[in-house]
């Protein structure tokens, strides 16, 4: 064999071990995207005492951009858009065990009511952790229970619109399963 053919060989060989690597080490640890169910939603705007949803229902759905940026974390609940809200107005905290948050001012637009139609469910984020979660870190949302108060929630929406009073809605529930960044 000659000495080109002997090193096309050993590249094809180099390179194919080189990719095997990288498809077994990309198996080796659960990463985002992933989703979790979210029950047990009751959400109150603790301003006006407006009850949005008791017993609701909801998808919790991570991402991750890369680092050095933060992981993202997305909210879709049964709650349902009072009025047409538009795009990046609603400010979102989620919080989660170990003392990680997600927060911004991140939503798609949501249609309100238009009968027969009840509005858009309610969407928040993505909005960004605080800071990037370190690797093999496994954290949920902080389950609550019962009626939403100033200390008592999982989940905060603060909306300011034209010509309505401010809202400050706080949402109580858990997660099933675990989230692993």
């Amino acid at each position: 064999m000659s000495r080109s053919k002997i090193a096309s060989v050993g590249i094809a060989c180099t390179a194919g071990a080189f990719a095997a690597t990288m498809a077994l080490s990309g198996t080796a640890s659960a990463l985002p995207p992933e989703s979790r169910a979210v029950t047990g939603m009751t959400c109150v705007d603790i301003v006006s005492s407006t009850v949005w949803v008791s017993g609701g229902t909801g998808t919790l759905s991570s991402s991750d951009p890369g680092a050095p940026n933060a992981q993202k974390m997305k909210l879709t609940s049964s709650m349902t858009a009072p009025v047409a809200i538009a795009p990046n107005t609603l400010t979102t905290t989620i919080r989660f065990t170990g003392g990680i948050t997600f927060s911004g001012v991140v939503n798609p637009p949501m249609n309100g009511p238009n009968p027969p139609n009840p509005g858009s469910p309610i969407t928040l984020g993505p909005v960004a952790a605080g800071s990037r979660i370190a690797s093999g870190t496994s954290t949920n949302m902080i389950a609550t229970t019962g009626t939403p108060t100033a200390t008592n929630y999982s989940v905060r929406i603060q909306a300011s619109f034209s010509g309505l009073p401010p809202a400050d809605i706080r949402c109580t529930g858990s997660q099933t399963g675990t989230f692993t960044f």
